[in-house]
């Protein structure tokens, strides 16, 4: 029987959206019935993580905490959380309940880690504070995490994360985030969408390298653990 996922989110809405439609569409059913029941708490006042991350603002951990309680009462079987930021919060979410809450990160990990060449640089394109945070360091420790500087970070990662948040069209985002990805130093072979708003704006974008999206394979990770083990 397959299992019940619980989908921890509105960090932002339509990240969590995405994530459902993802799903949704690598659910190889035969008949509507097949399809996996998702419980969503789609929390958008969960306090700014990038801001806890440095100090500048409250923790959303409780809040997180709350959310994935209410999802394991309501019968989840296992949490996902779309959005990346997030999971440096992850072991605090996972001290709260008694079900899996996957590991987003772990698993773009452990993607890399087979099809990239081990020493390779690999670039990030995320929140500050999902570098302050380490989040896909610590996941890649064979390979080399390059990010952008400072002031490309602010004024054109940044500036594209906030601007897919509050806009439907990402055409100038996602010139935004390429302009900032030819920056990096060394040439990556490879680039993470490593915040969910970076993904939606290279949804079906060709980039000048391969590009690893987080909540894609996050939401094989769900077909695979929930509808096909399941």
């Amino acid at each position: 029987m397959a299992k019940v996922v619980g989908i921890l989110g509105g960090m932002g809405p339509m990240s969590t959206v995405d994530l459902m439609r993802k799903v949704t569409e690598k659910t190889p059913v035969q008949k509507e019935q097949e399809h996996l029941r998702l419980l969503v708490d789609s929390r958008p006042q969960v306090p700014d993580r990038t801001a806890a991350i440095f100090g500048e603002g409250p923790s959303p951990a409780p809040v997180l905490q709350e959310s994935a309680r209410l999802l394991e009462a309501w019968g989840a079987d296992m949490i996902a959380i779309p959005c990346n930021s997030a999971h440096a919060f992850l072991g605090e979410i996972r001290d709260a309940v008694g079900i899996e809450v996957l590991d987003m990160p772990g698993v773009v990990g452990r993607e890399i880690a087979n099809r990239i060449p081990s020493g390779a640089a690999v670039g990030l394109l995320g929140t500050s504070g999902s570098y302050r945070a380490g989040l896909y360091h610590s996941r890649l420790p064979d390979h080399q995490v390059v990010t952008p500087s400072d002031e490309v970070q602010e004024e054109l990662v940044m500036a594209a994360i906030y601007q897919v948040k509050v806009e439907d069209k990402v055409e100038e985002p996602r010139r935004k985030l390429l302009e900032a990805a030819s920056t990096l130093d060394p040439a990556p072979a490879a680039l993470i969408a490593g915040c969910t708003e970076v993904e939606l704006a290279f949804e079906g974008a060709e980039g000048p390298v391969p590009i690893f999206m987080p909540m894609d394979l996050l939401a094989e990770e769900i077909v695979n653990r929930a509808w096909r083990e399941g």
